[in-house]
């Protein structure tokens, strides 16, 4: 069986040596094999599991909805719960895009208000604008 140095790993995934140390402490990649001389061995398939820890977070998942992800495949474990935790993903994804949508119609408000010249104490629409906010 071919293994991987951490190294190698890291080539491979484009994952970083202390990410991937990081992860494991996190229990997101199960402990590699050790070497008589303590360095670790990892099997092929860390490749894909870095990868799709990488782009989970990427699509925003928190390193908890990471972990219960893994855990179903490790487990063969229930799509429902996959779905659940992919829904509740969704449903945040959602608001913060509503949340930005509102900061972004105030900022491009704002900009169009402010004539990007003179002293602040005359009133800046844009500093005002954030002072007002209260979400």
């Amino acid at each position: 069986m071919q293994t991987l140095s951490i190294g190698e790993l890291a080539e491979r995934s484009g994952v970083a040596s202390q990410a991937i140390r990081f992860y494991e402490k996190e229990k997101l990649m199960p402990p590699p094999r050790r070497t008589d001389a303590n360095y670790r061995r990892y099997p092929l398939v860390a490749v894909d599991r870095l990868q799709f820890i990488v782009h989970a977070k990427q699509w925003g998942f928190t390193l908890q909805e990471i972990r219960e992800l893994l855990m179903l495949q490790d487990a063969n474990g229930d799509r429902a719960q996959a779905k659940r935790i992919a829904g509740e993903k969704l449903h945040k994804v959602r608001e913060q895009i509503k949340h930005l949508t509102r900061i972004e119609a105030v900022l491009s408000k704002t900009l169009s208000e402010c004539a990007g010249e003179g002293p602040m104490q005359e009133g800046c629409p844009i500093v005002e604008a954030i002072a007002e906010q209260t979400e």
